[in-house]
């Protein structure tokens, strides 16, 4: 059977799937098997990825709904026959147990490739989502490769629709939650708590410069009082620090409401310190603040140059993490560059988890102004802006969000004097936010047509560029679009290795290869001149 014939059957196959696969773990199938060949009595798929050859087998009823899948598109019950494409080698760590979410028996895993309606035994020990800051994959070394790219262009591209708080790879039931701190009987004043209800984790829009700090927020939700304590959140004014402290509050008042929250700025706290000594309440003030659950406050920086007030705060700080409280800190200044803090309190920020927030690349700032498009829609306003629009606002407003949020609520606000909601295309939007954008930023294009079009150049699959066959015919290609990330649109290294699922060592070994290729040999210069004309003609 001819691979075409091939490719569209399995993509039927996964279509149906789909239908009744876990969103999660379809997403991860998906991207991970590649259909090998296929006959009268076997389907043979390959996968790239170990552990998901151990999941598909030791989970009995993932197996069951692909087996279905292939009956009701074949006709014709196949045995699947699963192929490891990336052995793992000795030194690699083997994939994690997991529980087969829908039974709990047990069995033997059976010793072939062909999947068996096994499950996994011994599934009493399951990890909790985020119980771990990020983990790092293993970077896989292949014989050819090296690639980057710095600020992000762009071409026409699809919706991005996975900007959105990561789900567990493939869910498993979790045991019942266990709350790690006890509330204090002490009634006390929550009156001067500001917590902003609008800020949930919900809305909340993630990408690969917040992912660290959302996922140890979401710990911290989950198990106030645990290991993230304190979390110092640190980062840039106006990247959303304040938003995800605000939904670590909202999310513990929801899930454990017995627990006393105060959010706070360090500001209002300075204040009411002073206010009670004025008023000789000073008792007061320690018994509001000493006998809370959890403690958030904003912008802690602020308290730099407060002689009174940080001494109150540190006294305040080790009273609670000496009874197990949890607090969280926000900052856009590092502990250890606080050189008005003692070195006592600046340690005590550091003896927690401290998570970096930086500037949200192209993907989320779009993702962002769809959330704030969608949010105008909801308010009943017939607002309707060309994806060309969205993305060059995207592109010319990189500094904040906040910066990227004005740029928004300008275009919007001028838009809707105007009587324009209903049109906002690119000229306009141009038009309209010219005075506000000191150097226009030239749209290049991005990885991802970097990544179609060597695809189509080369006449092979996206998937076999992508993916991590070492034959010459698909590791050529790939490195040249790993040198041209670099080259021409000057992406990191970090986001080309996230683009191409690689290690960011076999993007620098990738482009310094292909660099040496170019000064050496004139084929392969002629061949990337002319890949860099073709590309230019894209703009």
């Amino acid at each position: 059977m001819q691979a075409a014939d091939i490719n569209d059957i399995w993509e039927r196959i996964l279509q149906v799937a789909k239908q009744t696969l876990p969103p999660a773990i379809y997403s991860s199938l998906s991207t991970s098997l590649i259909p090998m060949s296929i006959d009268n009595n076997s389907i043979h798929i390959g996968v790239m990825q170990s552990f998901i050859k151990s999941v598909i087998e030791s989970q009995q009823t993932v197996s069951k709904l692909l087996t279905d899948a292939i009956k009701q598109v074949t006709g014709k019950e196949l045995n699947m026959v699963l192929l490891d494409l990336f052995p793992q080698k000795d030194d690699v760590p083997t994939a994690p147990h997991v529980a087969d979410t829908f039974t709990e028996n047990t069995a033997e895993n059976t010793s072939t490739n062909t999947i068996e309606n096994t499950v996994v035994s011994d599934a009493d020990n399951i990890d909790k989502k985020y119980s771990n800051p990020a983990k790092q994959e293993v970077p896989y070394q292949e014989e050819f490769y090296t690639p980057v790219y710095a600020d992000p262009v762009y071409i026409q591209r699809k919706e991005v629709d996975e900007l959105i708080p990561d789900e567990p790879m493939f869910p498993v039931e979790q045991p019942q939650m266990v709350q790690t701190l006890q509330s204090t009987d002490i009634p006390i004043d929550l009156s001067s708590s500001q917590l902003n209800s609008g800020y949930r984790f919900d809305n909340y829009i993630t990408g690969n410069a917040n992912r660290i700090p959302f996922g140890a927020a979401q710990n911290v939700s989950e198990h106030p009082g645990g290991d993230y304590n304190p979390l110092f959140i640190y980062g840039p004014s106006g990247l959303g620090k304040t938003h995800l402290m605000h939904a670590i509050g909202n999310a513990i008042v929801e899930r454990y409401p017995n627990l006393k929250v105060m959010c706070t700025t360090s500001e209002k706290f300075m204040n009411l310190f002073i206010e009670s000594i004025r008023k000789r309440q000073g008792e007061l003030f320690r018994n509001t603040f000493r006998n809370i659950d959890v403690l958030l406050i904003d912008d802690i920086q602020f308290l730099e140059n407060k002689e009174g007030t940080k001494t109150e705060f540190f006294n305040t700080f080790n009273e609670l993490l000496d009874n197990n409280k949890q607090i969280v800190l926000t900052s856009d200044t590092m502990p250890n560059d606080m050189d008005q803090f003692e070195e006592r309190l600046r340690s005590r920020f550091q003896a927690g988890y401290v998570a970096t927030m930086e500037n949200p690349d192209l993907e989320t700032r779009i993702a962002i102004l769809k959330a704030l498009v969608e949010k105008e829609n909801n308010k009943n306003r017939n607002l309707v802006i060309d994806n060309d629009a969205i993305n060059y606002v995207a592109l010319q407003f990189d500094e904040n969000i906040r910066v990227l949020q004005g740029a928004f609520n300008k275009l919007i606000g001028t838009a809707s004097l105007e009587q324009r909601t209903s049109s906002i295309d690119l000229e306009y939007t141009k038009k309209t936010l010219s005075d506000i954008i000191t150097t226009e930023r030239v749209t290049l294009i991005d990885i991802e047509s970097i990544q179609d079009f060597i695809s189509t150049y080369f006449n092979i699959k996206k998937q076999d560029l992508l993916g991590k066959k070492r034959k010459a015919q698909f590791a050529f290609p790939r490195q040249i679009a790993m040198y041209l990330c670099r080259d021409v649109i000057n992406e990191s290294y970090p986001q080309i290795a996230a683009a191409f699922s690689r290690d960011h060592t076999t993007i620098l070994h990738a482009y310094d290869k292909i660099s040496k290729e170019i000064d050496k040999n004139p084929e392969t210069k002629q061949i990337i001149l002319d890949i860099k004309s073709k590309l230019s003609s894209l703009n």
